[in-house]
């Protein structure tokens, strides 16, 4: 089962008043906090979390490197990441690829795409479908088998 995280939530319940977007280093870590003790409750050696980001305004750099870098730093996981405008994939992949780190996009139609550094990404895509959360699709993309 794969967890699903509602970023804009977490950021409503961290953060005093109501924000939408994703600004400065504190916020960032404080959503990461949040985010890390929901996946604590993952079973098996490495998490997997889709981090939905629909309703979240825009996301800066240090965000970027507080909440999704740092969650793939801290412990092995797979981070989903749904919801992503190209804004914010504008922060998020240069931080990840800085890192030599990567993350998989899902897109609106269910494909995948694997962003951050390329030899990371090309590596995420062939362990997703090594370890059958992920399968090639008649046209050639890969769609993940879990809900």
């Amino acid at each position: 089962m794969i967890q699903h995280i509602d970023v804009h939530a977490v950021l409503q319940e961290s953060v005093s008043g109501i924000y939408t977007d994703l600004v400065t280093r504190p916020t960032g870590r404080v959503v990461r906090e949040r985010i890390e003790h929901a996946m604590a409750t993952a079973h098996g050696a490495v998490a997997l979390a889709r981090i939905d980001f629909t309703r979240v305004g825009c996301i800066d750099y240090s965000c970027a490197d507080e909440i999704v870098a740092k969650l793939l730093r801290g412990r092995p996981a797979v981070l989903v990441l749904t919801g992503i405008s190209d804004g914010h994939r504008e922060a998020i992949e240069p931080v990840l690829a800085g890192h030599r780190m990567a993350a998989v996009i899902e897109r609106s139609d269910g494909t995948l795409e694997a962003v951050g550094a390329p030899d990371a990404a090309v590596a995420l895509l062939e362990e997703l479908v090594a370890r059958r959360l992920a399968v090639r699709t008649p046209g050639g993309t890969l769609a993940l088998t879990l809900a």
